[in-house]
């Protein structure tokens, strides 16, 4: 295990186009942990549009990305949230310690990062504690999502967080 994640990490480094690389070593949402917050942007920039099918889908906070710490850290946010329950009426409702609680509108856009095609998840109509925040999805293995959390309260919008959404983990 420990191999796997150091090749990919390794991988990951060679380049910043890697995103077909990284993308063929990545499995499940846990291998995001080992990647650095730059090997995540690239493996974000090369994912794609798709939306997961409706029902709960189990998320992984990345927490201190590829540090030592990235893993346990990651996994004690996993307390507070859990992923998020898509719907086939265009929502999604966040999971934080173990009850449906913030939902969000979805739609595809444009990134805020890159300008290229996303799945937004967007608070700003359905959440006064999340107003301010808009999630942006894409694919980067199958089954895997890697998300970005980006806060609209400054210009340019300020990103917060990564996340991970694993549909094989359901």
């Amino acid at each position: 295990m420990k191999l796997r994640l150091l090749t990919m990490v390794f991988l990951a480094s060679l380049s910043f186009g890697l995103g077909a690389r990284v993308n063929a070593q990545v499995t499940s949402a846990r291998d995001l942990v080992a990647l650095t917050p730059e090997n995540l942007e690239a493996l974000f920039r090369a994912g794609h549009v798709a939306v997961p099918a409706a029902g709960w889908v189990k998320g992984q906070a990345l927490v201190r990305p590829g540090t030592s710490s990235g893993a346990v850290a990651s996994r004690g946010a996993g307390v507070v949230w859990q992923g998020k329950r898509f719907k086939a009426d265009g929502t999604a409702r966040n999971r934080f310690f173990g009850l449906p609680i913030i939902e969000g509108k979805l739609s595809q856009g444009p990134s805020w990062l890159d300008g290229q095609p996303v799945l937004v998840l967007d608070y700003a109509e359905t959440s006064r504690l999340y107003r301010p925040y808009r999630d942006e999805i894409r694919e980067v293995a199958p089954g895997v999502f890697l998300g970005m959390m980006f806060d609209r309260r400054t210009n340019p919008p300020k990103f917060v967080r990564y996340f991970a959404l694993d549909t094989a983990a359901r």
